[in-house]
């Protein structure tokens, strides 16, 4: 998916040339503290090992699931997954993302979401989007509000282990009605 998502914003794929801005990004706590996919620190090696796998997540999927968020200038400033489900569960898909701090507030993310969660129900046909956020990222909250998703479990108790400390959390959804 290459789309364009404002003049300056795209999304496009991950290759192995974003891997030093990946690290460079993700070597702020800020932007990986409330995730758990997101080790901290974060090396280049790891970079480079995330990069490797896109490729057998396309082959396993049928089809794209994480792209790059892009400024202008192609340098890579975050990323996005809509991550389908498991059996049973085809049509349901889990959204994540980051952004580089630097970008933030900009209502970048807001925009992305938006045109991930258009092209998961338009092109791959899922009918419910979820996304679990930890429950002090009220940012994450704000984006997923914006696109329409609703809060549907305000309180995930001790959801999240994160650096020692455990998180409460919640799961937001976005369902396409027929």
């Amino acid at each position: 998916m290459s789309n364009a998502i404002t003049p300056d914003i795209h999304l496009s794929a991950i290759t192995a040339a974003d891997a030093s801005d990946i690290t460079a990004h993700l070597q702020d706590h800020e932007v990986s503290r409330y995730t758990l996919l997101i080790p901290y620190p974060y090396t280049l090696e790891m970079a480079h090992e995330w990069i490797a796998g896109i490729a057998d997540d396309v082959q396993r999927n049928g089809r794209d699931t994480l792209w790059a968020i892009r400024e202008s200038s192609g340098r890579i400033i975050g990323a996005v997954e809509l991550h389908p489900g498991s059996a049973g569960k085809q049509h349901v898909s889990e959204i994540g993302y980051w952004l580089a701090k630097p970008y933030w507030g900009r209502g970048i993310m807001t925009a992305v979401v938006k045109t991930v969660v258009d092209r998961g129900f338009r092109e791959y046909g899922v009918r419910r989007i979820t996304a679990p956020i930890f429950a002090p990222n009220a940012g994450s909250g704000r984006v997923l509000e914006k696109n329409g998703f609703v809060m549907e479990a305000p309180l995930l108790r001790l959801a999240y282990h994160r650096d020692g400390q455990f998180y409460d959390g919640r799961l937001y959804a976005l369902v396409r009605e027929e």
